[in-house]
């Protein structure tokens, strides 16, 4: 029986082949009912090896943009944005990402991080592009959360992926309202995921999408091993079982959704 479509919306395949060979990966992953994977860069120095892997495997798609934890790389480059437009000018570029707010690793470069993600907001609006969207703070505080808000509140007209969603329900109805889906990673199935939990069953389902982020996040019965996109399937059938619903049919309508927010209707 052929399984069910499976869409990861961002896994970090670059990554994943320093060690191991994409090939066999993907095949894993397709024997799972893969259908396409979208590979972000989270390096300015990985954008070539992004595009590379692209080009290589049909399934692969490449994102494109600054992450927050590397906006120093860009300090003192005034053309930064026009290597990335130049960059996305490849058919296998569907999107503008990862970008964000991180203030977990290092807040001292906040305010460069805001004036490259509100850039990049007003780029993925102007070229009607998806941006994916990273957000993390530090335990207990919503900064970069409230200030991510703010940023695509002042861009009207702006679509995108929350990444890895790691709000409380009522900010994931807020992001759905502006225009952004929302990604659920394998940390859905950790015991202690409550609040992530009730996001993944109470958003509406045409505004779900799944993710691996691999090499990280593996679901359990695997968590604290090494990610790939072939454990999509784990994240899928537990978030099937959170709403209700069978697994052959939470798996293409996430897949649906995934072509839509990425334009491969």
């Amino acid at each position: 029986m052929t399984p069910a479509p499976l869409a990861d919306t961002h896994c970090h395949l670059d990554y994943i082949a320093r060690d191991a060979d994409p090939a066999q990966v993907l095949a894993r992953a397709q024997a799972e009912g893969l259908s396409f994977l979208v590979n972000p860069a989270v390096s300015r120095a990985n954008y070539q090896a992004v595009i590379d892997l692209a080009e290589r495997f049909d399934p692969v798609y490449a994102a494109i943009a600054v992450h927050p934890t590397d906006v120093s790389s860009v300090a003192d480059d005034p053309d930064w944005l026009s290597t990335i437009e130049a960059h996305l000018a490849h058919p296998k570029a569907l999107a503008i990402g990862e970008t964000g707010l991180d203030y977990y690793w290092d807040e001292t470069l906040k305010d460069l991080q805001q004036t490259c993600f509100a850039a990049l907001l007003r780029l993925a609006r102007d070229r009607d592009l998806p941006i994916i969207v990273h957000l993390r703070d530090k335990a207990g505080c919503c900064a970069a959360q409230d200030d991510a808000a703010r940023l695509i509140r002042q861009t009207p007209g702006v679509r995108g992926i929350m990444h890895c969603f790691a709000g409380d329900l009522a900010f994931a109805l807020e992001m759905i309202a502006c225009g952004f889906d929302i990604g659920i990673a394998g940390n859905v199935t950790f015991k202690n995921a409550r609040q992530l939990q009730a996001v993944a069953a109470g958003i509406p389902l045409d505004r779900l999408l799944l993710e691996t982020d691999a090499p990280y996040l593996s679901p359990a019965p695997f968590r604290g091993q090494p990610n790939e996109p072939a454990r999509l399937r784990q994240t899928a059938e537990f978030v099937a079982q959170l709403r209700g619903v069978a697994y052959d049919d939470l798996a293409r309508r996430t897949t649906e959704n995934a072509r839509r927010a990425y334009g491969l209707c």
